[in-house]
């Protein structure tokens, strides 16, 4: 497969949606790559000297503010190090060099004190190695158990501990979250077998979060992902039992979202429809991805059901729910009934990014834009991304200072933007010195402009990282695809 031609405009929709991989398909949006870390590096293209620059450069600049310099960038600085030496031209790297390498990232990792993010650091080094040929399971066979100890640390996960807006909503989602991203990371490196063996069945007991899960909107837009990584592993019977099956349960929970009453808080005010509407897309998703078909028509139409909440969002709302929208219905096998809905829609969400301003606040116009760019580039439709959207959105950072909240969490739209421009071919657009940033790019004036969180938290910072990371791997090119087990999987 060329993967160049996946984010080259001029394609049908069902062309430019054919050419996805089943990587693609199952880790598509910004949210679960970007904020879970998940399927990083996707669309590789050909090594760009002037990028991995940029991005060391990037942690530069960062690890020479003292105050931000922290684990999480001290370990995604060195895997993009040693990403960058693996696929450099011309590169020689001998065995015990790499050997060093991994195992002083491995002794970042092993440092940090948040067992949900060593967990994902974890994961992201094992993903970024298996797609450079490294099974990091392999190499450390006989001298760590790499399962039993990222299982361990998920044990070591507590309930609530996530510090935002949601804080007392999210219950288990950071342990559901870390067993999705451990299952993931099993499957590439051929390990599935280690989530079910004769002591314990580590899936049966990542089911068990759910219920620990109390809002519905967490509940259903984690377990999506928990479901298809399971799926991906090879086991979609424990989903489909004739005990208790956890996908109709949570599409049963979604149904009493009115009652239970345990709405998410969002930065800006959202439409009820949107809360309903984003978990539902999700495990339409799940749904595809596990084969339980006769989920859609579970005690309702569940794509009527989301053709009336869609119709129901306010235009930026959709935005942000468009691409979940069209993967779901492409994955489900549905393109061709719902098509004139879906080429009308992503028209719509360009028309939509053409007026509105990304730096009215961090989220709901923050990431609109990304999101558009990517749901137009993914379907074919790059065209319509004008150079408008593309210099309104890189150039809106340094106005994104309406409230201390945009201040605090100006990293998470721009890493948005950094991936969503850099797979549309616009990353020089953040890396490059611009009028709208005093002549520095902006990625160097939200570094020098980070402000700091009264808890010592990063404030979303991780996020800018992931996006390093992922524009790192990319660069692999086409000699490096993905693990087989994304090959292998059929919806």
């Amino acid at each position: 497969m060329q993967h160049d031609n996946i984010l080259t405009s001029g394609n049908s929709l069902h062309e430019a949606l054919s050419l996805l991989s089943s990587e693609n398909r199952l880790i598509t949006t910004p949210w679960s790559r970007i904020v879970r870390g998940l399927g990083l590096g996707q669309y590789p293209v050909a090594y760009s000297e002037t990028i991995s620059l940029w991005i060391q450069e990037a942690f530069d600049e960062l690890k020479n503010k003292a105050r931000y310099k922290n684990n999480y960038v001290n370990f995604s600085s060195l895997l993009c190090d040693f990403i960058c030496l693996l696929i450099k031209p011309g590169q020689r790297f001998g065995e015990n060099d790499k050997l060093d390498y991994i195992f002083n990232i491995l002794y970042l990792i092993n440092n940090e004190l948040d067992s949900y993010r060593r967990v994902m650091q974890y994961s992201i080094t094992i993903d970024a190695l298996a797609k450079l040929n490294i099974n990091l399971f392999e190499l450390l066979e006989g001298k760590v158990d790499l399962a039993g100890l990222l299982f361990n640390a998920i044990g070591e996960i507590q309930s609530n501990r996530i510090k935002d807006e949601n804080s007392g909503k999210h219950g288990d989602y950071e342990k559901l979250s870390a067993y999705t991203s451990v299952f993931l990371a099993l499957a590439v490196c051929d390990k599935a077998g280690a989530a079910v063996t004769w002591q314990r069945n580590h899936i049966a007991e990542a089911l068990l979060t759910l219920d620990n899960i109390p809002s519905p909107f967490f509940r259903g837009r984690g377990g999506s992902m928990l479901f298809s990584a399971i799926s991906l592993m090879g086991y979609r019977g424990m989903l489909q039992n004739k005990g208790r099956d956890p996908v109709l349960a949570t599409l049963d929970y979604l149904d009493r979202a009115d009652s239970l009453g345990i709405n998410p808080s969002f930065p800006q005010s959202m439409s009820p429809e949107f809360v309903k509407i984003y978990p539902l897309l999700t495990m339409l998703n799940a749904i595809a991805a596990t084969g339980h078909l006769q989920a859609l028509h579970y005690k309702q139409d569940r794509i009527r059901q989301a053709n009336t909440l869609m119709d129901s969002l306010t235009p930026v709302e959709r935005t942000h729910m468009g691409l979940y929208y069209i993967m779901a219905i492409y994955n489900l096998g549905l393109l061709d009934s719902e098509k004139q809905r879906v080429n009308a829609l992503v028209e719509e969400l360009v028309h939509t990014a053409n007026h509105i301003d990304p730096s009215e606040n961090y989220f709901l116009h923050g990431i609109a834009s990304s999101y558009v760019i990517e749901t137009a580039t993914l379907t074919g439709r790059k065209s319509l991304i004008t150079d408008p959207i593309i210099n309104s959105l890189a150039g809106s950072f340094s106005r994104m200072n309406r409230s201390l909240e945009d201040e605090i969490n100006r990293p998470y739209p721009l890493a948005y933007a950094l991936t969503m421009l850099g797979e549309a071919g616009h990353a020089d657009k953040l890396f490059e010195s611009s009028v709208c940033y005093g002549n520095k790019s902006a990625i160097s004036w939200m570094i020098d402009n980070l402000t700091q969180v009264e808890d010592g938290a990063d404030g979303r910072l991780y996020m800018f990282n992931h996006a390093l990371i992922n524009l790192m791997l990319r660069m692999r090119g086409e000699g490096l695809t993905t693990p087989r087990v994304y090959r292998d999987f059929t919806f």
